[in-house]
């Protein structure tokens, strides 16, 4: 039989590793969720942006993303987070149609992203806690197309162009980004539940067009191969473009274990 004094020793040792372990529940495990990430979206491209501006401008244009989450944490303030999104982004710009009115040209890509972040948090005990997550993704192109606000700009493809690439073969089927937000968690009641309130951006780490695409180009009887984009900027515009896309995101976070 145990002592009396170590009795009282075993039980307040007991209780200072449960008073210790309990704020691990609340954020040690495993989390799932959901969210949604209005944003604007962007493409540059060095060889466009130099040209005048009656030629080529830089317009915002608005792109909407949602998807899951998935993730653990490894202990109170660290932890990775796997997403599944469908993100619509793509660019806009403009050129002068007269002297007052300009012409928009959109390029849209819908692109499905698997971002894999690792990230912190401050104090998870308080009440709003602050959170960086940050870490790459790839991204899968599933759609791509392009349109302007002037339909007599729409001109046919020549009858002299033939295999001409669709507007998802000008662009890479698979690319990768470097990823990050930061922001609070807000714990709600019961507070299994976190509201995520972030500033998220990605920004792509190679060409997102596909540079070897092209069509067949026949020409006083001899036919060639033309590249699409040296068709569309010229021979001798080759810069790369990149793509970046910074939103908002509002999600809902769940925590498998106890309730603090």
């Amino acid at each position: 039989m145990f002592h009396p004094m170590k009795k009282r020793y075993l039980h307040l040792s007991i209780v200072c590793l449960l008073f210790a372990a309990t704020p691990a529940f609340a954020q040690k495990g495993l989390k799932v969720g959901g969210f949604a990430l209005p944003q604007t979206v962007f493409l540059f491209n060095a060889d466009d942006q130099a040209l005048d501006e009656d030629i080529y401008r830089q317009e915002l244009l608005g792109g909407m993303a949602a998807g899951a989450v998935f993730g653990y944490n490894f202990n109170d303030f660290v932890g990775f987070r796997l997403n599944l999104l469908y993100s619509q982004q793509g660019g806009k710009y403009s050129s002068r149609r007269d002297v007052v009115l300009r012409n928009s040209f959109v390029r849209r890509q819908e692109y499905l992203k698997l971002p894999l972040m690792l990230g912190v948090n401050s104090d998870p005990e308080r009440k709003v806690a602050f959170v960086f997550y940050g870490g790459v993704q790839l991204d899968l192109l599933t759609k791509a197309y392009s349109y302007n606000d002037n339909p007599a700009y729409e001109l046919p493809i020549p009858d002299n162009y033939t295999n001409f690439p669709s507007e998802y073969e000008t662009y890479r089927a698979l690319h990768y980004s470097v990823v990050g937000d930061i922001g609070t968690d807000i714990k709600l009641s019961p507070r299994n539940f976190v509201l995520n309130l972030r500033i998220r951006g990605d920004y792509g780490l190679v060409d997102s067009e596909n540079k070897d695409a092209s069509f067949r180009l026949t020409s006083n009887g001899f036919t060639r191969d033309q590249k699409y984009w040296e068709w569309v900027r010229g021979a001798t515009a080759n810069a790369e473009t990149f793509s970046l896309n910074v939103g908002f995101l509002v999600g809902l976070t769940y925590t498998f274990g106890p309730v603090e």
